[in-house]
């Protein structure tokens, strides 16, 4: 699992939603458009970013919790908890 939740995490930190929003000026000169469409993308690779770092975060404490048998499973939902990670 912490594998995975890593993978993931490196995955969703390397989509790159800025680029593809960037150059607009040259296509709507004049217009506020392009940068309100920048500012979007900033915020959702943000986002994005925000998303990539807790699934980093779970994937950490669970491979700390993996490589210490003292960790009960209480312990380990509280962990998680801290975190306001919640049973889908």
């Amino acid at each position: 699992m912490a594998d995975k939740l890593a993978r993931v995490g490196t995955e969703i930190d390397d989509i790159d939603v800025r680029t593809g929003a960037a150059g607009l000026n040259a296509a709507l000169p004049g217009s506020d458009i392009p940068r309100a469409i920048e500012l979007a993308a900033e915020f959702v690779e943000g986002a994005y970013l925000r998303v990539a770092e807790r699934m980093r975060d779970v994937a950490n404490k669970s491979t700390d919790a993996a490589n210490n048998l003292q960790v009960s499973d209480t312990q380990f939902a509280d962990l998680l908890h801290g975190m306001d990670v919640h049973r889908a």
